[in-house]
């Protein structure tokens, strides 16, 4: 190792402006409750006025808070379909079909198989996307040492929150990448880590940096024989401004702000209710010291100044009128998520709560599109394990992997489809199913469940009662495709 004054912490000025937007695409996909309690994302009323939200209110607002967020359920929902079955792969024929075993039971160097790595990978893709490294030398859960190009290669997974710095070719492509490996884990009880690690990637050569408390950063460097950043650049899409060259856009790049909004409005929602049962007078704030910039809608001074404790506000048309702009925010977040179309209304159901009329076309095309990039992430993946052990890039014709991803959805109920069809065919004054019906009802069995299991034999005596007379009344087996394409 040699000694450098360089500082491998430092980030360029793309990655300071878009981290805040990043932490929150992450925050908002899965909130962890000190984000949520320390009011990260809800900020103080009056916070730069000279009337500055009382510290016991916006104390309550914090712990009070909760939040309006459907993102999780959108990306669950997504990475369910998506895994609802496991990828099918065929590399048997392969000229290199032992380095692929051996690499796909084994993605990461700790044992991850290739399907539990993908599926995280899923997941992150819908947040923030993910950059796969594939590295070569030690087990990443140790101290990243390099070797030559005979060792085994492995897989990392980063963020775009653990790229520190890159710069990108016209097409998009890395001239260079520099990530932060994070400290190196204790081996033993009651030792701590021995410092911060960051990894750069040329297209020629790697670099290993290792700083221990500030001091003089070390560095280990050596050559490879790619050609290229040894990077699978996974991103549902990517920024199209000049001035943001390797910027991931994901499904939170547009719910996040949304849900942030939604976050606040909701606070000064339950602050407007609040306000109607004398909240100020509880908590003992005087008149003088009430918050001139509240919120849209709420009032600024205590009604009886002579300690009454009755209502500080007895109107609630602000109250309704918030909740309707959460409710319209909710319909924009389901839209954008591709669950609700333009025209669709959330409607209040007894038993539920809220009841959505599932679009699914939208939706389908979205999760069919991003199958087709998960077989061909993964196929660059292995391509570049392959292309490590070999020591100089495989064409990507000569690997002979292939890999097929779930296209078969079934976001709605078949059973819930089936029993609408029911009812609709059964309308007085129908002494007929048209054939199209039919071949609908034929359609939507085949293709959402499989023959001979249970929920396949409930349908069948479903549309067997149907007593009407286009109706075959036997619906056989043998009549049914795998083929078939999913309603």
């Amino acid at each position: 190792m040699t000694s450098t004054d360089f500082d491998p912490t430092q980030t360029n000025d793309i990655y300071n402006d878009c981290l805040p937007e990043w932490e929150a695409n992450r925050h908002f996909a899965e909130m962890p409750r000190k984000a949520l309690r320390d009011g990260e994302y809800l900020p103080e009323f009056g916070k730069n006025g000279t009337h500055k939200e009382p510290d016991s209110q916006y104390a309550w607002r914090k712990e009070a808070a909760m939040l309006m967020d459907v993102a999780p359920d959108l990306i669950g929902m997504r990475v369910e379909e998506l895994w609802r079955q496991e990828p099918t792969r065929k590399y048997d024929d392969s000229p290199y079909a032992e380095h692929i075993e051996a690499f796909v039971r084994n993605v990461d160097g700790a044992g991850t198989g290739i399907d539990a790595f993908m599926r995280k990978l899923t997941r992150m893709v819908h947040i923030n996307g993910v950059d796969v490294l594939v590295d070569k030398g030690a087990c990443p859960t140790g101290v990243n040492s390099r070797a030559d190009e005979s060792a085994t290669p492995y897989a990392q997974i980063f963020t775009p929150m653990d790229r520190y710095e890159w710069s990108c070719d016209f097409a998009g492509r890395y001239h260079w990448a520099r990530y932060s490996l994070g400290a190196e884990a204790s081996v033993d009880e009651g030792c701590g880590a021995a410092g911060d690690y960051y990894l750069t990637y040329t297209r020629d050569l790697w670099r290993l940096y290792n700083c221990e408390d500030k001091k003089p950063t070390m560095v280990e460097e050596g050559p490879h024989t790619m050609g290229i950043v040894p990077v699978v650049q996974c991103y549902t899409d990517v920024s199209t401004h000049e001035d943001l060259p390797g910027v991931p856009i994901s499904l939170m790049s547009r719910l996040s702000p949304i849900s942030e909004y939604m976050h606040n409005l909701s606070s000064q929602a339950q602050l407007d209710l609040l306000m109607s049962v004398a909240f100020f007078k509880a908590i003992g704030v005087p008149p003088d010291q009430i918050p001139e910039a509240i919120g849209v809608g709420t009032v600024v001074g205590i009604s009886s100044p002579d300690g009454d404790f009755g209502p500080v506000n007895s109107e609630t048309a602000t109250i309704e009128e918030k909740r309707k702009w959460l409710e319209l925010l909710t319909l924009v977040q389901l839209r954008i998520g591709k669950v609700l179309g333009l025209a669709a209304t959330l409607e209040g159901r007894a038993q539920s709560g809220v009841q959505v009329a599932m679009e699914a076309s939208p939706l389908h095309s979205e999760l069919a599109s991003t199958a087709g990039k998960l077989e061909r992430w993964e196929k660059e993946i292995v391509r570049l394990a392959v292309s490590r052990v070999k020591g100089e890039l495989v064409p990507i014709e000569d690997l002979q992997y292939a890999v097929e991803y779930n296209k078969r959805y079934t976001l709605q109920s078949a059973m819930d489809l089936i029993e609408q069809a029911t009812k609709l065919l059964n309308m007085n004054g129908i002494d007929e199913v048209p054939k199209i019906a039919q071949l609908y009802l034929r359609k939507l069995i085949d293709a959402a469940i499989r023959s001979g299991t249970d929920e396949y034999t409930e349908a069948v005596e479903q549309l067997n009662n149907l007593k009407l007379a286009g109706v075959d009344p036997e619906l056989r087996d043998e009549e049914t495709s795998d083929t078939d394409e999913t309603v």
